[in-house]
């Protein structure tokens, strides 16, 4: 059995790459869901996220950790929306994850400064995002700039181009 440590001292003093998959696996099933997901500080994650290789998050995400992952992730964004740049109007944003495990949709319904985030997807989106999980790990984690994605076909929008790019700017990202 791997040594599991902790999530949050491992995004503060020890290096991902140090670790195999299955103690990296291992760490972030034991904090998301065997233990409290809030209590995963969002910029050590972001940290652990910028220090693993691209292989170790490619594993991760194909494991049976990815869901406990996702559901953390979209757990937590209502408390970094920030409604700003937002306008009053009912904003809806489908979220598909994207891997060889399969599709993980979330839609985020944005209103009268409140962020409310669903499993799958049930009213028609303003836009739509489509990435791997490996890229949305990045974005959250504010690694990774979404426009240079866009670019390089690594992120797909669908819907108002526009409204996507500001999505950024109504969240206060974590970052490492």
């Amino acid at each position: 059995m791997a040594e599991i440590v902790d999530i949050n001292e491992l995004g503060r003093s020890v290096d991902p790459k140090s670790l195999s998959d299955e103690q990296l696996i291992g760490t972030l099933g034991a904090a998301l869901r065997d233990g409290d997901p809030a209590g995963v500080d969002p910029s050590l994650f972001a940290r652990l996220v910028k220090g693993a290789s691209k292989q170790q998050l490619a594993t991760v995400m194909a494991s049976d950790v990815r869901r406990p992952i996702l559901d953390a992730i979209f757990g937590r964004m209502s408390e970094f929306y920030s409604s700003k740049g937002a306008s009053g109007n009912r904003q809806v944003v489908h979220w598909h994850i994207v891997d060889g495990a399969g599709t993980d949709s979330f839609q985020t319904v944005l209103q009268d400064g409140v962020c409310t985030v669903t499993t799958g997807t049930d009213e028609d989106p303003r836009t739509a995002l489509t990435m791997p999980g490996t890229e949305f790990l990045k974005i959250v984690t504010n690694n990774a700039n979404p426009v240079t994605l866009f670019m390089t076909r690594k992120l797909k929008v669908s819907g108002d181009v526009g409204f996507a790019t500001a999505l950024q700017k109504m969240f206060q990202i974590p970052s490492a």
